[in-house]
């Protein structure tokens, strides 16, 4: 008992020692691993920091922006758009109401505008607050640190005329009552015009339209401004006193219309506003002008008589047309600032010094304006129409060409038909190559994968592919464009083409051509089978079926060394494709089981690919045929080292011989050498 008290003991003992040893130990490796994990990490910081070095980049800059107010704006983001266009409407109030004060009667609506500009400051406030936020791109990257932003907008040139704009110049008492001189500070904020002008320019569809606005929208603007000009010479010239033919306003050149109300009562007839032209053109000259006179006194009813028939009492044959005194007095130098900038019309002339310089000036200020303007008018014309005359030089071309060539008058028609088709569906006017060269590549990428990703990942040979795959086809696929009756492939052709129906009808007909057995619509895809060398075809890559355009068509098409091109650099997605392509021939039982795994087709590629192909072949073969005869070498070698030794162990046995032999056999022995040698002789 006493032994085995013990003996458990000493195992308790060297238990919990075992227990305390791996607990050091353990403790040992996690301070080990602690200290290679702060190593590690100190590495990292110094690699991090001398990238940053040899960047210059601050490690603020990294700092991502955070809460509410610490917002960015993309500049060319929907939101900041829909905001700029409401800038510019209100840079708009100050461009037409700043000038608009020269005219007195619009001062006590001025007058009444103050909450308006209110809005309209707060809403400047709020852009120049937004122009810290812009952000703006350096070295590629969009720059979103806010210090960065608000250093940024302070060195910029328009951050002065967002300041000038929200001066409240109105509190200023320099300026007294004068809104003009209180407002023309907020002008400045008319560079947000060309702001939205720039951006609406990328986004409108119909840029030649909205380059016209434009147009129209500037010319508004300058016979705006030099009209109230005019006015304001008229004011200082007193305008109140002058005539018709004096040069400055006066209200007789714009007098308010007189309408006839053609009234009638118990007195006159009902047509008595029937005008009978015989009354005047048939009297004597020396009576027009007299008629004339007692005519307007009439329908002015001024008109007296003592003649029963034409006695009345407050009897009215018109009535005046009223405009306001503001509405004729803007009307009236708005016209003559138009026909002055445009030289068009004649004016009276000027009967001041200083009035015939400003007439002098604002006629050379339109000349040189609208010098400008028709000259932006004729290369937006030509713009337009630049398409269209390439397109019309290359038809003038065709028919000159099929003329020449003497080509039968319906194969004429028929190209003549398709360049109408073209130019209709704007083929012509779109070139998809061109974009493709303009645009960085995986832009167009996108674009195009957009367009027709889902077109094929509906086909059953391309479900679940591989999207890079795909993406790679899709950048090779090709617009054609079919007129009605047109084959787009027949029965028993080499199929090397693959095609995607965008637009229009193809048919399936016979091969006559006389029945057809459906019609493919848009998003429709065939001829992909083919174009793959399935092996074990029994169509031999042949096509099984004539296809043909109903009417005009665009496919697009995939060449074949095209797919194979791409499928070299997918091989799992190639043996896939395959594999697919036998089990939807293989349900049409169009499958030759025992050529399955004959791979011993037609090369799949380009020419160029197959002549690198043969030349691999060719490199193996000498390969092999240097191997073949080196070892033929090393076996002769050998062979020769084998004989060489054995002929020298048969004279060694021969000197031996030759020593132990008598006379007699030595003669004998000479004897058959010589024999031999005779022999070799012969």
């Amino acid at each position: 008992m006493a032994e085995n008290a013990s003996t458990t003991t000493t195992a308790r003992r060297e238990t919990f020692g075992g227990i305390v040893y791996r607990i050091y130990a353990f403790k040992g490796w996690v301070e080990r691993a602690r200290k290679r994990l702060r190593l590690f990490r100190e590495v990292d910081v110094d690699v991090e920091s001398n990238f940053r070095t040899a960047l210059r980049e601050d490690p603020e800059d990294e700092k991502e922006n955070s809460g509410f107010l610490s917002f960015t704006i993309d500049e060319h983001g929907n939101a900041f758009y829909l905001w700029t266009c409401l800038v510019s409407l209100v840079a708009l109030h100050p461009l037409v109401f700043t000038s608009l004060s020269v005219f007195q009667n619009v001062h006590s609506f001025l007058r009444t505008t103050g909450p308006i500009n209110l809005l309209l400051d707060l809403i400047n406030i709020l852009d120049l607050i937004a122009h810290t936020r812009i952000e703006y791109v350096e070295n590629g990257v969009a720059v979103k640190n806010l210090s960065k932003l608000m250093h940024h907008r302070l060195k910029s040139k328009f951050f002065i005329l967002d300041v000038i704009a929200v001066i409240p110049t109105e509190s200023l008492e320099v300026f007294g009552e004068s809104f003009f001189w209180a407002r023309i500070n907020r002008l400045t904020k008319c560079y947000r015009l060309f702001n939205f002008s720039t951006q609406t320019d990328t986004r409108t569809t119909s840029p030649h339209a909205f380059g016209l606005f434009k147009l129209i929208f500037i010319c508004m603007v300058i016979f705006h401004w030099n009209g109230c000009l005019y006015f304001h010479i008229s004011k200082v010239y007193n305008y109140a006193t002058a005539r018709l033919e004096h040069w400055i306003f006066s209200y007789d050149k714009i007098i308010n219309p007189i309408l006839a109300t053609c009234a009638t009562d118990d007195i006159y007839d009902k047509n008595f506003c029937d005008t009978d032209d015989l009354l005047i053109t048939h009297l004597p000259d020396n009576e027009v002008q007299s008629t004339v006179t007692s005519f307007m006194s009439t329908w002015d009813n001024k008109f007296e008589s003592t003649d029963l028939l034409f006695c009345y009492s407050n009897f009215s044959r018109t009535e005046t047309l009223k405009f306001a005194n503001f509405f004729r007095q803007y009307a009236l130098c708005f016209y003559w600032s138009a026909l002055t900038l445009v030289t068009l019309g004649e004016q009276p002339s000027p009967c001041t010094t200083f009035q015939n310089a400003f007439e002098i000036g604002d006629t050379l200020l339109g000349l040189v304006i609208f010098a400008v303007i028709v000259g932006d008018v004729g290369n937006m014309v030509v713009a337009i129409n630049l398409r269209k005359s390439e397109f019309e030089n290359v038809l003038d071309g065709c028919k000159r060409f099929m003329v020449y060539r003497k080509v039968p008058h319906l194969l004429r028609n028929k190209a003549v038909e398709y360049f109408g088709y073209v130019w209709a569906h704007g083929g012509a006017q779109v070139d998809e190559e061109e974009i493709a060269e303009f645009l960085p590549p995986r832009l167009f990428g996108e674009i195009a994968v957009e367009i027709h990703m889902d077109t094929l990942k509906k086909v059953k040979l391309f479900e679940n592919c591989d999207p890079r795959l795909l993406y790679e086809l899709i950048l090779k696929l090709q617009l054609r464009v079919y007129s009605p009756m047109d084959y787009i492939c027949k029965k028993g052709e080499v199929g090397t083409e693959m095609y995607i129906v965008k637009e229009g009808f193809v048919e399936v007909v016979s091969e006559d051509g006389q029945t057809i057995f459906v019609t493919l619509p848009a998003g429709f895809v065939f001829g992909e089978l083919s174009i793959l060398n399935i092996p074990g075809n029994k169509n031999k890559n042949l096509r099984t079926a004539s296809v043909r355009s109903k009417g005009y068509s665009d496919l697009y098409v995939l060449d074949k060394e095209d797919l194979w091109e791409a499928l070299r650099e997918y091989p799992q997605a190639k043996d896939s494709l395959i594999q697919k392509g036998i089990q939807i021939l293989e349900k049409d039982k169009m499958i030759d089981p025992d050529m399955v795994d004959d791979d011993e087709g037609d090369f799949n590629g380009p020419i160029e690919d197959y002549i690198e192909h043969l030349n691999q072949e060719i490199l193996k073969l000498t390969a092999m045929v240097d191997d073949a005869e080196k070892s033929i070498h090393a076996s002769q070698q050998k062979m020769k080292n084998r004989l060489f030794g054995v002929e020298m162990e048969l004279i060694e046995e021969m000197k031996k011989m030759k020593e132990g032999m008598g006379e007699c056999e030595k003669e004998e022995l000479k004897f058959w050498k010589k024999k031999r040698t005779n022999v070799c002789l012969l």
